[in-house]
């Protein structure tokens, strides 16, 4: 372990010492597949101001009202249906398994954003605090025992639902999970279906204007949930400084919504309603940006660092969902190798971006 984190040290340095903003990749082009949420904004922001094209990037972007873990069968079914993607941390780890990826970078942080959703007049909400290290989690072991759920499985919601459940002493064998299309549980609900949902933003905001409360945050059930850049590892190696462009692009965005999040109101509603059809109020686009925590690189940095032998946050991330695949994939039998979902996060992507940064200065 010590050897191979020097020999990655010495490759990294050295690569650093061959990029400038003047260095050329073999390839400009990015195609990039995201999913119809914040971080998606950001990147669209940075497009529509043309900071792609001065970081000599020619951007591709698609944007999918789906979860993360579509893209990655995407990838699966069509190896050129993207080079770089935006998915939560457990489709990351746990869906990606059978591709070679590598994190680059990091969105922001969905954990106050992604949310346990029930009828306002669920006896889920009628119990607050019935654990009492988590007093102001909604739920008990019998208001929730035996209820159906909407969740798209192998997402965020897997890992929020199971540590929601776990918070009573309960598991999905207790419950009735069904596995679904985010865009269509509001629409379920409505019909008397189901009795919970775990949905995201800008879903959210679609089930709190039909009256549906939050029984619980991931945040509130110790379900921290980053959003991943990550790439094929085959480009990533190829095209490092491509990659980099995009993030020093990205922390442009990143910086502004740090300062000034009341500034990109107006353009995130536009990019609501040219993705997604539908109009959101200035409040509901200020609240979505400040709930949404961004990284600048670096932030990054400190999250991705592995000197020292030590584990990087990230990396402790990923062994942490590995840990509990049993629960996530809802498969107490599952027979797995842990090496199999790891990544080997690199900082490589965010050092260099951090160099062109400060060239640019």
């Amino acid at each position: 372990m010590m050897l191979s984190r020097f020999i990655k040290c010495l490759a990294i340095s050295f690569l650093l010492c061959c990029f400038s903003v003047q260095a050329e990749d073999s390839l400009r082009k990015l195609k990039v597949s995201l999913l119809l949420e914040h971080e998606a904004f950001l990147v669209w922001y940075g497009i529509e101001k043309g900071w792609d094209k001065e970081l000599g990037l020619d951007i591709d972007l698609s944007i999918k009202n789906v979860a993360g873990i579509d893209l990655l069968n995407d990838k699966k079914v069509n190896k050129g249906a993207w080079e770089l993607a935006g998915v939560g941390c457990v489709p990351a780890v746990i869906g990606s398994k059978g591709l070679d990826i590598t994190y680059i970078g990091l969105g922001n942080n969905e954990s106050t954003s992604t949310e346990i959703m029930v009828r306002p007049d669920s006896d889920i909400l009628k119990v607050k605090g019935a654990n009492p290290d988590y007093p102001e989690v909604y739920g008990s072991k019998e208001t929730i025992k035996n209820k159906t759920i909407f969740i798209r499985k192998l997402t965020s919601a897997s890992y929020i639902l199971s540590n929601w459940l776990d918070l009573f002493g309960l598991s999905y064998t207790d419950v009735k999970v069904v596995d679904g299309k985010l865009s269509d549980f509001v629409n379920y609900m409505n019909k008397g279906n189901g009795d919970a949902m775990i949905l995201w933003a800008p879903h959210t905001f679609e089930a709190q204007a039909n009256g549906y409360k939050s029984a619980a945050s991931a945040e509130q059930v110790d379900a921290m949930v980053p959003l991943f850049f990550i790439a094929c590892s085959e480009f990533a190696n190829k095209n490092p400084q491509t990659l980099a462009r995009f993030l020093v692009m990205y922390d442009k965005a990143v910086k502004i919504q740090k300062e000034d999040p009341k500034s990109l109101v107006a353009a995130y509603k536009a990019f609501l309603k040219l993705y997604s059809g539908m109009d959101y109020s200035d409040e509901f686009c200020l609240y979505d940006l400040k709930s949404h925590p961004v990284y600048s690189i670096d932030e990054q940095l400190k999250l991705f660092n592995s000197e020292r032998n030590n584990l990087s946050a990230v990396e402790k991330m990923e062994r942490h969902l590995i840990s509990r695949i049993e629960m996530i994939t809802m498969q107490p039998d599952i027979e797995y190798e842990p090496e199999e979902y790891k990544h080997n996060p690199s900082d490589l992507f965010l050092k260099i971006a951090k160099r062109l940064s400060e060239e640019k200065k």
